[in-house]
């Protein structure tokens, strides 16, 4: 019995065994301890408090030795070095095979969180952790007394069996597998064996091999399989055979196309080597053949080169002819065959439709001239038939070693138009435009000059329209607005008056840039006045696209630039031009001058021209000008302009110069008194021949009129 009044549970230091039930104020165990009475012997207590009334009257407790309360514990055993161990609820040791009564769990070496056996038990999953290198499992459980039972088996023993299970499951089931791939494989080898033979064949097949043999006619699934294989494989045979025949034929005649050509052409020129032949190439264009198709329809001019087709082929067959494209044919033959076969053709299309046939124009490439490709070769002897295309009669051109030349030049002038460019092999030249008034310079023209440093001096008219049909012009015309815009920057610098400058430009020129906007960029880049530049454009050029060359031309004159129509009068249609797009002058064709004397009446179709332009409100210049009589005339009909060798013929910048330096110059006019003497031009000294009566009506005396002169008054 105790009396608690006297007990003060937080008297740590003095705190008895009956102590804890009390703190507690419930059932509890203390220990393990070693009282001093019991020797080396561990014991555990369990101790009750006891109330009466709800006061603390004593506490009632038993001592019970570890050994009695590890005995059902240190018994047990699981696997073979399996075992169950006792902690209390501290964590102190009360029974463990490798630990000492009352020792913590902590000495143990344990991989393994010790927050987890602070819960009250393992749950229904394992806790795997090494202990002193061991892989081992373990589970535990809180007894009612706060105690914990620990049951802990290595992997290897807890797994021993499940190996041996499975040990003998592998085994046994290999034996299993190898025994029924056997009777499979027996099988299948009799089974499959069609099957690896349709495997094969569809192989082959996907290779776009149509021989391949499919020959197995079971009654089973492969069989029908076999028989779906070998519809297929006919089916495509013939659809594959149809492709090839629509790619190498010609859809309207019949005949082999360009692709099929070029390989049958080669293994025909091959043969006639072989046999010591002579092969040529022709090539074939049927004359007027769009004139045809507009006047009697695009169904009439099919039949009539499907004719044509069939008189080709009764010469030449098949297999040495294809339509090339449109109405023009190829063929490869023996050289000696030409004499007769040609004329044969000509008079077997020559009444072909009624007579309404056209004329044909043949090209002829002979192998020995050089040994080319196929397509080479084709190419020369278009080239030998479109050097007469101003005939319309039917005949034969033979290419030669002149026409060799020139192709060769042509892919000179392409293949070097860069260097020829960033070298300054072309050079601008630029030749002066005369006011008719006053004899002064009021305009130049800049003119391309190509010095090659190996071919020497290339005219013009020899690049300028091969530049022109490769799409490369652009290049050179923009090499010239810059060369031009670096002129006027130094005209500036040299004291002399800039007067506009003129630059030509091509219909390729549209094609390849947008022009229009590419001379804008550049003449305000370098700070020129637009007025200062003039576009000429050919008569040519506007015929052959006259929609979109009329917008051009209004683009350049919203912009502020002049345009003039170069070549006027060269054409059959320049009048026409005239009434939908305003030129700011015309510039006529230099055949006018060539032609200047010849008959009065050359004289006055060139005076009614000024005088229709003047009306127009355009002024006019004439190219070729060389004489004086030429230059008095065309300044009494009111042609404001002038250009041609009288004055000058076109020269470098640096001629220019020194001219001026040695005193040989013309003289640049105002650009201030251009409009002025503008005026003055325009007035047709022969306007008064009209008063001239002729008694037979012809204007024989047109120029024969009263006198006229024009006289300026300055100031009084």
């Amino acid at each position: 019995p105790l009396d608690p009044r006297t007990l003060d549970p937080d008297d740590l230091a003095h705190s008895a065994w009956y102590y804890t039930p009390i703190a507690r104020g419930r059932p509890s165990w203390v220990g393990p301890y070693m009282p001093q009475y019991a020797g080396d012997v561990w014991y555990c207590s369990y101790l009750v408090p006891i109330y009466s009334a709800g006061a603390l009257i004593g506490v009632m407790g038993m001592d019970i030795p570890v050994e009695t309360l590890a005995a059902p514990v240190s018994s047990t055993r699981v696997y073979d070095t399996g075992f169950a161990s006792l902690f209390d609820a501290e964590g102190n040791t009360i029974y463990h095979p490798l630990l000492e009564t009352g020792a913590s769990v902590d000495l143990l070496d344990l991989t393994l969180d010790s927050a987890l056996l602070q819960q009250a038990d393992s749950g229904s999953e394992v806790i795997r952790y090494v202990a002193n290198g061991e892989r081992r499992q373990m589970s535990f459980s809180t007894m009612s007394n706060g105690m914990k039972v620990v049951v802990t088996a290595p992997v290897r023993e807890i797994n021993a069996s499940w190996l041996r299970l499975a040990n003998v499951i592998v085994f046994g089931s290999a034996a299993i597998i190898i025994i029924y791939l056997l009777l499979i494989t027996l099988v299948m080898h009799y089974v499959t064996q069609p099957l690896l033979r349709l495997t094969a064949a569809s192989r082959r097949l996907a290779a776009a091999d149509y021989d391949v043999v499919l020959d197995y006619n079971g009654l089973d699934e492969v069989g029908e399989l076999t028989v779906s294989f070998r519809q297929m494989r006919d089916k495509l045979k013939h659809y594959i055979d149809d492709l090839n025949r629509r790619i190498d034929t010609d859809e309207l005649t019949g005949l082999p196309n360009m692709r099929c050509f070029f390989r049958l052409a080669e293994a025909e020129r091959e043969r006639l080597l072989a046999e010591g032949k002579h092969p040529v190439f022709l090539y074939f264009d049927v004359i007027g053949m769009k004139y045809y198709n507009r006047q009697y329809g695009f169904e009439a001019g099919d039949r009539l080169l499907c004719s044509m087709a069939h008189v080709l082929a009764e010469q030449y067959g098949t297999q040495r002819l294809c339509r090339f494209s449109e109405d023009h044919f190829a063929a490869v033959v023996d050289d000696a065959e030409l004499a007769e076969s040609i004329p044969a053709v000509f008079r077997g299309c020559k009444d072909l439709s009624g007579g309404n046939s056209l004329p044909i124009r043949v090209g002829i490439y002979p192998d020995e001239t050089e040994r080319v490709s196929v397509s080479v070769a084709c190419d020369r002897a278009k080239y030998a038939c479109d050097k007469n295309r101003g005939s319309y009669v039917s005949a034969s051109y033979r290419f030669d070693s002149a026409m060799l030349k020139q192709i060769e030049d042509v892919q000179y002038i392409i293949n070097h138009l860069d260097q020829a460019l960033a070298e300054h092999w072309i050079t601008v030249y630029y030749q002066p435009i005369i006011r008719a008034v006053n004899g002064r310079v009021c305009d130049e023209e800049a003119l391309s000059r190509w010095i090659d440093p190996t071919r020497g001096f290339l005219s013009p008219g020899d690049f300028i329209p091969i530049l022109e049909r490769a799409h490369l012009i652009y290049k050179l015309d923009l090499y010239v607005l810059e060369e031009i815009l670096k002129k006027m920057k130094q005209h500036s610098e040299h004291g002399l008056q800039v007067v506009p400058h003129s630059l030509n430009i091509s219909r390729a020129d549209f094609d390849s840039c947008d022009i229009v906007a590419e001379i804008c960029r550049r003449v305000d880049a370098a700070g020129i006045a637009r007025d200062r530049l003039t576009v000429e454009i050919t008569e040519s050029t506007v015929g052959s696209d006259f929609s979109f060359i009329k917008e051009q031309v209004q683009r350049l004159q919203a912009l502020g630039f002049r345009v003039w129509m170069d070549d006027f009068g060269s054409g059959y249609s320049s009048l026409d031009m005239l009434q939908d797009i305003h030129f700011d002058l015309l510039k006529f064709d230099m055949r006018f001058m060539h032609r200047f004397g010849e008959t009065e009446s050359n004289k006055i179709i060139l005076t009614e021209l000024v005088r229709m332009a003047i009306a127009l409100g355009i002024e006019t210049v004439c190219e070729g000008v060389e004489t004086k009589e030429q230059v008095d005339f065309l300044r009494e009909v009111g042609c404001t302009k002038l250009q041609g060798f009288y004055y000058c013929k076109p020269i470098p910048f640096g001629t220019i110069l020194k001219r001026y330096r040695d005193g040989t110059r013309i003289g640049f006019e105002n650009p201030h008194e251009s409009d002025y003497l503008s005026t003055i031009g325009r007035a047709n000294l022969f306007a008064l021949a009209i008063l001239s009566d002729s008694p037979s009506g012809e204007h024989h005396d047109y120029y024969d009129t009263l006198p006229v002169g024009i006289m300026e008054v300055s100031a009084d």
